[in-house]
């Protein structure tokens, strides 16, 4: 099942994830709130979130 990961701060400015459908409906969210952004990483890892970087873009020579 595809799904869509959110990290944000919530109102006390701690951290915490959602997992949401393609349709943006909740399906689970974290119990519990991170001071830390890796700390809530590390909690959605638990939970199934893959972290995925970013992949670099190729720079191409425009061609004359």
């Amino acid at each position: 099942m595809s799904a869509i990961w959110r990290f944000y701060m919530d109102q006390d400015r701690r951290w915490r994830w959602q997992r949401l459908s393609t349709d943006r409906v909740v399906i689970d969210e974290s119990r519990t709130a991170h001071k830390q952004y890796e700390g809530c990483v590390a909690d959605a890892q638990n939970e199934g979130y893959i972290f995925h970087p970013a992949q670099t873009k190729l720079v191409r020579a425009h061609s004359r």
